[in-house]
């Protein structure tokens, strides 16, 4: 996502680094599609890096026009030692996802720091996918003409010739506590006993712990047949599972977007979500799929609806992939390019409209 975004700016006759953590294996510093990256320290200590390696090179008289600071949990606090206007780029707030994958102590540690330094920057102009990340945000005391829900981008290409399979659940992403697989787990249970021949496949890279607490789960529900654990899909096999499944299921605590529900839309597969963060922004309720209330009852009253009212299928099919079409990389790279020009000309941000 972000290299797309970089790599769009460099064609479009800007320089640009990104600045990031190191990666084994990988040079200190390389070009990519025209980007020029920087890696050094890691997922922590490369917060400590970016200052001194920002100052060096003011010291060598270069300097930027806009530094992007991404915010993906811990911050980098760019505005303390940029010389130039900054700009928040902030994917998702953790929040109650802190109580789900962090230890007791430590989540009320996290849950703390991240509501206190959002706070903190709360004169920065900031970019933002969704309303839900944009409501967060002016609840901490963001100004409301100075955060901007950017629309993100998938890329857009011919479904796969597979056939749909009647009946099959998907979802895709991390194998963690806070996605609430568990939840899909008990749906499917629920969904069986009323007669549909229903399967969940979940693939993604997860913990062997949290992978043995369901398939354990699976088992002691009696669906264990009926219930796939994959790891991690590449780009191919992602494609083949999600133009296959008949429905895409995500009940996450919360989300930025739920960027795969929009990938899983651009094949004509609905979702069916819970009524969280993110996931009520990226599906639009019975039109590219149902939002539910967080409950497996509820998320499986709406799986046998969608599943038995062909007519609904249809609707909320037809209607995924013509939302879904609206997520481009030419629309989305517009919007990001304007609100950067307008941080670094120290202008309001442009308004975003997203998709109809």
């Amino acid at each position: 996502m972000t290299h797309g975004y970089a790599r769009n700016l460099v064609g479009r006759g800007h320089a640009v680094t990104l600045f990031t953590g190191a990666i084994m294996g990988a040079p200190d510093e390389e070009t990519i599609d025209g980007v020029s990256v920087v890696r050094r320290g890691g997922p922590v200590t490369t917060r400590i890096h970016a200052p001194r390696w920002y100052r060096e090179q003011r010291r060598r008289g270069r300097d930027f026009d806009v530094v992007v600071e991404e915010i993906n949990t811990l911050p980098y606090f760019a505005g303390s030692f940029a010389s130039v206007p900054t700009v928040l780029w902030v994917h998702q707030i953790a929040r109650e996802v802190w109580w789900y994958e962090a230890p007791k102590p430590l989540a009320a540690l996290g849950y703390g720091l991240e509501q206190a330094y959002l706070r903190s920057l709360r004169w920065s102009p900031a970019l933002v996918p969704s309303k839900s990340t944009r409501d967060d945000l002016l609840r901490l005391g963001f100004r409301e003409d100075r955060v901007l829900a950017v629309p993100y981008a998938i890329d857009h290409v011919d479904a796969p010739p597979i056939d749909k399979e009647p009946g099959l659940l998907a979802y895709l992403g991390r194998i963690t506590s806070s996605k609430r697989i568990d939840h899909l787990i008990h749906a499917l249970a629920l969904v069986r006993e009323q007669g549909l021949d229903a399967r969940l496949v979940a693939a993604g890279p997860g913990g062997e712990d949290e992978r043995a607490r369901l398939l354990a789960l699976a088992r002691d529900l009696g669906i264990a047949d009926r219930f796939v654990l994959c790891g991690y899909l590449d780009e191919g096999a992602k494609r083949r599972l999600l133009a296959s499944a008949s429905l895409f299921l995500m009940a996450s605590v919360r989300e930025g977007w739920g960027l795969v529900v929009t990938e899983a839309n651009a094949l004509g597969v609905p979702a069916v979500v819970y009524d969280r963060p993110g996931l009520r922004d990226s599906t639009v309720h019975e039109r590219t799929g149902l939002v539910t209330h967080p409950s497996p009852e509820a998320l499986a009253a709406a799986i046998v609806r969608a599943l038995t009212d062909s007519r609904l299928y249809e609707r909320l099919s037809t209607g995924a992939a013509a939302w879904a079409a609206g997520f481009t990389w030419r629309r989305s790279n517009a919007f990001f390019e304007r609100a950067l020009q307008a941080v670094a000309e120290r202008r309001p941000l442009p308004a975003a409209k997203g998709p109809e």
